[in-house]
């Protein structure tokens, strides 16, 4: 006689919720290209109402967040997952992290290519951010390079993190990226040190785990010694020229070349910077001329449509004024937000 078995009412919620996602995860792998176009579009909207000033951008940029708080909590989550044997808690933890790692990635990536400027760092900071973004939308190479062991995913994790946190905190906390960047890079640091174990205990050689070590040491360090080549991200120039009068705020003509005889009327170099609203941060005027630097102070705030209007005013030249001159308008970290130039002749 056969004897009937029965699933008690926890299991029957377990084995219907498995596949519910189940369903969910093969819909996607027929369309793998649903989730990174929608974050790259979220992403784009979320652009275009930071550039109008809209309240929407805030909201889309607290959801994009939320998806790096998943990225710090998700090591904890997979461990209460494993804990209850849980059958589907592997796969819930792998779906929801490569699909916000898609989101805030193809989400940055539109701010990150609004702030480029003719910086080889920049190009080189956003190719490596677009590389992310692309790996994740390819399962086979993901699964191998990424999901595969806990010490590259949770790096990967890592750099996911830093790079929404880089985009996004100014535009929900409404801080300077002089102050987001270390809060950044703090975070990740901290993060990495508290899922240290959990890597190392995935890695057999002691050869990998010195590699590990090093580069969650030294990754951080290089991203700060070269924190001038991370794009500005949130903020852009909506308008910036030379010129030699200034009323009002408003610019006179913009002049490429001067005589030497014209400089004692002074040049005047203009940018009207566009910031998130609530956000108040310090910009630099690097006057660059023959090896020497002059470096001018002013100060933006956000919430301004047509962006922020200010000015630097050089009326001190030396006696060998003349030749090319660079003014590059800068963040207190270096970033470069504009470059502009002016020729000076005999």
């Amino acid at each position: 006689m056969e004897i009937p078995t029965t699933v008690s009412e926890p299991q029957a919620d377990e084995v219907e919720s498995s596949r519910k996602l189940t369903r969910i995860a093969r819909f996607l792998e027929r369309v793998p290209w649903l989730i990174p176009t929608l974050s790259f579009i979220t992403g784009v909207i979320g652009f275009v109402m930071v550039k109008r000033g809209a309240d929407l951008a805030r909201v889309i940029a607290i959801a994009a967040l939320a998806g790096w708080v998943w990225l710090l909590i998700e090591p904890l989550v997979r461990r209460f997952l494993e804990r209850r044997r849980s059958g589907i808690g592997k796969f819930v933890s792998n779906f929801l992290t490569q699909s916000l790692q898609q989101e805030v990635l193809f989400f940055s990536l539109p701010f990150l290519f609004g702030a480029l400027q003719r910086d080889v760092g920049q190009i080189v900071f956003i190719a490596i951010a677009a590389a992310a973004a692309l790996l994740t939308a390819l399962d086979p190479l993901y699964e191998r390079w990424i999901a595969a062991r806990a010490a590259t995913r949770l790096l990967f994790h890592a750099y996911c993190s830093l790079i929404v946190a880089v985009v996004v905190v100014p535009m929900v906390v409404h801080l300077s990226l002089e102050q987001a960047l270390p809060l950044s890079l703090g975070a990740v640091v901290v993060w990495l040190l508290l899922t240290a174990p959990m890597s190392l205990r995935s890695l057999r050689s002691t050869r990998h785990k010195l590699i590990w070590v090093a580069c969650s040491i030294l990754a951080p360090l290089l991203v700060w010694v070269l924190r001038a080549h991370v794009p500005p991200a949130g903020l852009a120039v909506t308008q910036a020229v030379i010129t030699q009068s200034i009323v009002d705020r408003t610019p006179g003509p913009a002049v490429r070349s001067l005589t030497s005889a014209e400089l004692s009327a002074g040049v005047v170099a203009f940018a009207a910077i566009r910031a998130p609203s609530g956000v108040a941060q310090s910009i630099i005027f690097e006057w660059r001329h023959a090896g020497e630097v002059e470096r001018i102070t002013a100060e933006i705030h956000g919430g301004n449509d047509s962006g922020w209007r200010t000015y630097s005013r050089k009326t001190l030249f030396p006696a060998n004024a003349p030749g090319r001159w660079t003014v590059d308008v800068r963040t207190p970290q270096g970033q470069l937000l504009k470059r502009l130039q002016f020729v000076v002749k005999d």
